[in-house]
């Protein structure tokens, strides 16, 4: 019988040194792995000097050329030899090492490698210093059953060091787990190690559920921050908004200023030039009467001329000395006074801060009902009481400097804000916003989706491009300058400005319009705008 080591090394490749695959035969006669030979073929190098030679490769063993191109075939005796070599041993374990779809039997199975390994591939463990302290068993199918100190099965379990144990690891000699250990079956660990098992499931899953909520809080937290930054965005954005809408107001104010003063001072230098003139004419006579009177050689007629003219002592005259006192005074426009400019600061403080109109009962139309804490007037039933107009005024005039306040009219179908001077014997029935001088007004109707500002005989209708309803209307008034601003206080958007001259204090005026009474209950509020933010 050939000897089944010596048969196993004929049939390992020179070149890979393991079994064979696919072998093919060089024409030397030695045979190699298939992929060996391409191998070989793709390590050639083209030669420069001898353009032959880059044609060939080396037979690894006996050093024959063999032309690249020559189609190696199969050797189809060894392959079958092969076949029935793996076909005889494949029963039982298998090389854990062997490359190709054969894997040859194993041998030994190592436990410290926990691998199993051929004939040919546990040589290593049997030649290496280090390898030789490996524990090597029969061949098995499960490696980690058995002991890596004494390769027997294990079949104990140390419940003080977790780990499974075998009977040799119970001998004196192994005096760890002879004394003060518990030491039970590993088949009765089972229960006991489920139990542990649980135990670590239960704290993985409270972490688990710990860092559920961490997430949750954190993402939370991230939704609140996302939030309150948002809102103090929103919040600078309308507050430098609302600057800018207030700094437009105080330019036409500051523009009708100054164009005043420029009129005045245009009229006191035409006064002055007007005066200069006069006098200069006057001197101009003087000047040419003297001139005259210096030719005269007859005393007597010297004498009678000075005494009869007009204009002898006219440059020491009162008038002459005053207006030229008043043109050498004079050095053009003074400049504004601070006692000017502070009020535009005031007026910018005010304005961010706003006014709190307070609702007057006794200023009020008998169907609407008003609530003075929370400044909201509402437009009740027809009860048998008078129709409109629906006006209320505010309780407090509105005195020099600038005032600021808001008003909702998200739920009214037509509404009027504005200004309006006091009424007659205080009959606020009266008063309808804009129709006449004593007030002006913005009004709002829905049905055609259209504003109009009114004072007096002049009425201006007008549409915006925003396509939303107005909910929130701004007032901005400066009794100094005459100017009574509307804006749309929620997209910050100017409605329309009036430039007025107050002769008498004013107050804040409201009004519900007809077509509200048509649609049954309705309410305004009016509000300040720095505590309704």
């Amino acid at each position: 019988m050939v000897d089944t080591f010596s048969l196993d090394e004929e049939l390992i490749c020179a070149v890979c040194r393991d079994i064979f695959v696919e072998p093919v035969t060089l024409p030397c006669g030695h045979n190699y792995c298939e992929e060996c030979v391409n191998q070989l073929k793709r390590s050639l190098t083209m030669d420069e000097e001898d353009e032959t030679s880059s044609q060939h490769y080396m037979c690894p063993l006996c050093l024959a050329p063999c032309d690249v191109r020559i189609h190696l075939k199969k050797n189809i005796v060894l392959h079958n030899i092969l076949e029935k070599y793996y076909s005889k041993r494949s029963t039982g374990h298998v090389c854990s090492v062997c490359k190709g779809q054969q894997k040859l039997p194993a041998e030994k199975s190592c436990l410290n490698c926990e691998e199993s390994y051929c004939t040919l591939h546990i040589m290593p463990h049997f030649e290496n210093s280090t390898l030789r302290q490996h524990v090597l068993v029969s061949p098995i199918s499960n490696i980690n059953k058995l002991c890596k100190s004494h390769g027997k099965e294990l079949e104990l379990y140390c419940q003080s060091d977790h780990t499974a144990l075998c009977v040799y690891c119970m001998l004196p000699s192994e005096a760890k787990h002879t004394e003060g250990h518990s030491v039970i079956k590993l088949s009765d660990a089972t229960q006991y190690l489920k139990d542990t098992c649980q135990a670590k499931l239960s704290g993985v899953r409270v972490s688990l559920s710990e860092i559920k909520q961490c997430m949750s809080d954190i993402e939370n937290t991230a939704a609140n921050s996302k939030k309150n930054l948002e809102d103090q965005q929103e919040g600078c954005t309308s507050f430098l908004r609302r600057i800018k809408l207030f700094l437009d107001f105080e330019e036409h104010a500051w523009q009708k200023r100054f164009s005043v003063d420029l009129l005045q001072e245009s009229r006191n230098l035409k006064h002055r030039s007007e005066r200069l003139m006069k006098l200069s004419g006057r001197l101009a006579e003087a000047q040419e009467g003297l001139q005259q009177a210096l030719t005269i050689q007859n005393p007597l007629l010297l004498l009678q001329t000075l005494q009869n003219a007009d204009w002898g002592d006219i440059y020491e005259s009162e008038f002459c000395r005053c207006i030229i006192k008043e043109v050498r005074e004079w050095s053009g426009p003074k400049p504004i006074a601070s006692a000017k400019i502070m009020p535009l600061f005031e007026a910018l403080r005010r304005t961010f801060s706003g006014d709190d109109i307070k609702l007057n009962p006794q200023c009020a139309h008998p169907r609407l009902k008003l609530c003075v804490e929370s400044g909201s007037l509402w437009l009740l039933k027809s009860t048998g009481l008078p129709d409109g107009p629906y006006c209320a005024l505010g309780q407090d005039t509105l005195g020099d400097g600038v005032h600021h306040w808001e008003v909702l009219v998200e739920d009214i179908p037509s509404w009027t804000v504005g200004i309006s001077y006091a009424p007659p014997q205080g009959k606020v029935s009266s008063v309808v916003l804009g129709s006449d001088e004593a007030s002006w007004g913005l009004s709002y109707t829905r049905s055609r989706g259209q504003y109009c500002a009114e004072h007096g005989w002049f009425k201006f209708s007008f549409t915006t491009a925003a396509p939303a309803l107005p909910s929130r209307i701004g007032v901005f008034l400066d009794v100094d300058s005459g100017i009574l601003s509307f804006y749309d206080a929620l997209r910050l958007e100017h409605l329309h400005t009036f430039y007025c001259s107050l002769h008498a204090p004013v107050y804040a005026a409201f009004s519900i319009n007809e077509d509200a009474d048509r649609e049954g209950l309705a309410m305004m509020r009016v509000i300040n705008p720095e505590k309704n933010q």
